[in-house]
């Protein structure tokens, strides 16, 4: 592939080059405590892992009582959100009836089925990806769409 040729062919820089979004690490770290601040409402101990849409870390952290496992866990739940554009927690039922798949993908590093895991998506563009860990499961996925929600309600608060 030769990029002087895609130009002579009409295509310009922007059609060649992909510009991508992302959540700055101040917002990352907001929406930590968020979740944190919403876990301390059932009680519980929590770790929170926020990444970029590549994957990439921009903020963890661990409240001290929470599982020592939680913060990986919440990462693989952020990455497998950012990875696939859905949350971790949809596929389990993608996964239900297909156990080679499933046995495949639970093979890789970073992949979870876990609830608690969610894309963070601002203007119809993902702009990172939040992963909660150490409560119940449904907790995590509740700490998660709290802090996403306080999130959103901050910046449209502040437009």
């Amino acid at each position: 592939m030769n990029i002087k040729n895609d130009i002579a062919k009409g295509n310009t820089m922007q059609d060649i080059i992909r510009s991508t979004k992302e959540l700055n690490h101040e917002f990352a770290v907001q929406l930590c405590l968020a979740a944190i601040n919403h876990a301390n409402t059932f009680p519980a101990n929590i770790a929170v892992v926020v990444l970029t849409p590549a994957g990439i870390e921009l903020s963890a952290v661990r409240m001290n009582q929470a599982p020592l496992h939680a913060v990986n866990i919440a990462r693989k739940k952020a990455y497998t959100a950012a990875s696939f554009h859905v949350p971790s927690q949809s596929w389990q039922d993608k996964l239900k009836h297909k156990p080679d798949t499933m046995s495949a993908l639970l093979r890789e590093d970073n992949f979870t089925y876990l609830g608690g895991g969610i894309p963070v998506v601002i203007e119809n563009e993902i702009v990172a990806a939040i992963g909660v860990s150490g409560a119940t499961e449904a907790q995590d996925i509740e700490c998660a769409e709290m802090a996403i929600t306080t999130l959103l309600n901050s910046l449209f608060l502040s437009k």
